[in-house]
């Protein structure tokens, strides 16, 4: 009989009048790789809180290791073995490895020990996994990879019994979370367990035992291993039909190449990209496509190589203005990056267009023109005084129509679908394709495939810096792309 390791039983969770938990039942067996797919990001942060720490809720309990830690007629306000893994590490960049693998383990009581044990203990845990990073190196001195590997490891020693992975393909690359995932599957077999949170099903299905679905804080299906289908999903997502145009577009110049570029991390990169057209590059090693990123927002001088729009070299520039050399970029979470919540709809709609027309300020006849023009999109979000009261659909909307209103060649977007639910993803993808039929160039720099699929028309693969030879189309990729499951 498989032994639990978490229950959470008739659990609702209300803060300020919200309803964040609403009923939630579901539970994690000893060993095991439980996923959780958030359809939306509604009651995700709390329930994750709740995991962690024995925090107040309304109805319901919580069992730990077969012990009772939550009721709702009484909250300890405990922490439980739990550990949480993301973007945002926990270790303390200012120390070793050594140290914070074991100093910092509260089960390690000797704090004044000699260097050698230090460094024999965490040279031996390391050697287990077969992982070969030097335990006197500083942590802000790593890699994403290498953090997550160093507080897997840290979690592990410090006696977790259950770890929380919160969308860890938003900051590993393919190959890294390929190796990563090898690493939960040999601690299962030590009985600990993992909750995998994730808004990629395809990658859920591929290393999971069980996936739940959350919904409006609900868990609305649980779905077990043997059942793992595209079909039993349909009902609970989003479709959107991909159509490519990459073969009526064979013939065409394209709007941007990239001839020989080179930095640090980039071997003599060369692509085109056509109008209209989606072109996805893929970095396995999460490096390169941030080079590009740099080269093309004048952060980066290339060591060698150019770029050309329209046939025109651009030259590079520190704080270059892409607007007026036709390229416009897209960070990865744009939402707080690049709009202003303090200013207006129409404001932030219009923020930098002077230096697209050249003039140093707008007339009111121009703004009453855009904000005419853009009303049928925006609808009656275009009158808000601020943007604080409009959902993050409305906001992402916004920061897409405002490249309509910029009018460029050819658009950069990083990582697109970082940090977006499940429904705001299918937004998203609505977006991008926006784009294509104004017949602008889009180029995505990722590292996880799964969502570029619904838009992109071809795919480079870029590992250590150094393109494949060739580029794939739509129909090519499944078989092609690592880690891709249909």
């Amino acid at each position: 009989m498989k032994e639990e390791i978490l229950r959470i039983a008739n659990v609702t969770r209300i803060l300020d009048g919200i309803t964040y938990l609403d009923n939630i039942n579901f539970n994690i067996f000893k060993g095991e790789i439980m996923g959780l797919i958030p359809l939306d990001n509604h009651g995700k942060s709390q329930l994750i809180e709740l995991i962690l720490q024995n925090v107040s809720i309304h109805f319901g309990r919580i069992y730990f290791d077969d012990q009772l830690v939550n009721y709702y007629e009484h909250s300890s306000m405990t922490k439980n073995r739990v550990y949480l893994i993301d973007k945002e590490t926990n270790l303390i960049q200012d120390l070793r490895v050594m140290d914070n693998i074991c100093v910092l383990n509260h089960t390690f009581h000797d704090y004044i020990i000699r260097d050698k044990r230090l460094q024999k203990k965490t040279d031996e845990l390391l050697k287990q996994l077969g992982i070969e990073i030097d335990t006197e190196q500083y942590v802000s001195e790593l890699s994403l990879i290498e953090k997550a590997i160093i507080e897997l490891i840290r979690a592990v020693a410090n006696g977790a019994q259950l770890i929380i992975l919160n969308e860890l393909s938003n900051f590993l690359s393919i190959e890294e979370l390929s190796f990563f995932q090898k690493l939960l599957l040999y601690y299962t077999k030590q009985r600990i367990s993992f909750l995998y949170m994730v808004n990629h099903h395809e990658e859920a299905f591929k290393i999971c035992h069980r996936v739940a679905l959350l919904e409006k804080g609900r868990i609305i299906k649980i779905i077990q291993e043997k059942d793992y289908s595209e079909a039993s999903l349909r009902p609970y997502i989003l479709s959107f039909t991909h159509h490519s145009v990459a073969d009526e577009q064979n013939n065409q110049a394209g709007i941007l190449k990239c001839q020989n570029l080179c930095t640090e991390n980039l071997k003599k990169i060369n692509f085109l990209v056509k109008k209209g057209e989606c072109l996805t590059i893929l970095d396995m090693n999460n490096r390169g496509i941030q080079d590009i990123a740099e080269i093309i927002n004048g952060f980066l001088p290339p060591v060698s190589g150019k770029i050309l729009v329209g046939g025109k070299e651009i030259p590079w520039a520190k704080e270059r203005n892409l607007l007026l050399n036709g390229v416009a970029y897209i960070p990865e979470n744009p939402v707080p990056k690049t709009l202003f919540y303090d200013i207006s709809y129409l404001e932030n709609l219009t923020f930098l267009i002077d230096r697209k027309l050249k003039r140093s300020i707008i007339g009111k006849k121009v703004l009453r023109s855009i904000k005419e023009e853009y009303r049928a999109l925006a609808g009656a979000e275009i009158e808000a005084t601020d943007l604080w009261r409009l959902e993050m659909k409305s906001l992402y909307n916004l920061v897409y129509f405002r490249l309509l209103l910029y009018k460029p060649k050819v658009v950069f977007i990083m990582q697109p679908f970082s940090q977006a639910d499940m429904y705001l993803r299918g937004r998203i993808i609505e977006l991008i394709k926006m784009l294509k039929e104004k017949e602008i160039a889009v180029v995505i720099l990722a590292v996880s495939i799964s969502d570029t699929l619904k838009v992109t028309d071809r795919l480079l693969i870029m590992e250590d810096g150094k393109l494949a030879p060739s580029s794939h189309q739509f129909k090519d990729l499944p078989s092609f792309v690592p880690g891709y499951q249909e």
